[in-house]
């Protein structure tokens, strides 16, 4: 999808040569440049960054190479705004990605991982009712969990995440991969469903980097 959206640069009349170097939710585009003078493979590159950038829009996370918990953590400082994440099927996986960035500790404020019912109920404000109507995983639960872990330190965005990582445990309804990710903030509450592909740590680590673009979206669009 992303060589598609960026075709008119790829098959361009520029210099500048471009390689996709997929990762587990990600995409890096590395873009070489070949000139008489560094100065002119710079502009060179320069020039198709800006077309990339364009093209890319929404899909572009970085153009710094920035791993995702540091561009968040930007967003996050600039708007002086904190988050916390209630945590089923990534394990926490999200908060040791976001506590990862040195001065963290500026934005984020708590993180919960509660994988039975019972601490969802407890400890992230899970109903019995919503759990027996709709399941643990959910996109009820999901929405209630952010909403849980945000009210407890009255945080600016509440994370939220219930999936099935696997490799037992799915179902035809609800199978393997399934994750459900919800933000709760001050414009109100999203959830996305993802089916995600690969083993146990593979379904995390996606679902931990949906789960950080998810709130860069929000981000940067409460930004413009």
């Amino acid at each position: 999808m992303l060589a598609d959206r960026l075709r008119p640069v790829v098959e361009g009349p520029g210099e500048a040569e471009i390689a996709f170097l997929p990762g587990p939710g990600e995409v890096r585009v590395r873009v070489t440049a070949r000139a008489a003078t560094p100065e002119g493979a710079d502009a060179a590159v320069a020039a198709v960054e800006r077309e990339i950038v364009e093209l890319a829009d929404e899909w572009l996370t970085s153009a710094d190479d920035e791993p995702l918990e540091v561009v968040v953590g930007h967003l996050l400082r600039e708007r002086e705004a904190t988050l916390a994440v209630g945590e089923s099927c990534t394990g926490g996986l999200i908060g040791d990605r976001v506590t990862d960035v040195p001065g963290s500790s500026d934005y984020f404020l708590l993180g919960i991982v509660a994988y039975s019912n019972q601490g969802k109920m407890e400890l992230l404000d899970v109903s019995e009712e919503t759990l027996a109507a709709h399941g643990a995983v959910s996109a009820q639960v999901a929405v209630q969990i952010a909403h849980g872990v945000r009210a407890r330190v009255q945080a600016t965005y509440g994370l939220g995440t219930t999936g099935i990582a696997g490799p037992a445990g799915g179902s035809d309804a609800k199978p393997v991969g399934l994750v459900y990710i919800a933000l709760a903030g001050p414009e109100g509450e999203v959830v996305e469903e993802h089916r995600l592909p690969g083993d146990r740590r593979a379904v995390k680590m996606r679902a931990s980097q949906a789960a950080l673009d998810l709130l860069r979206r929000n981000l940067q669009a409460g930004s413009n």
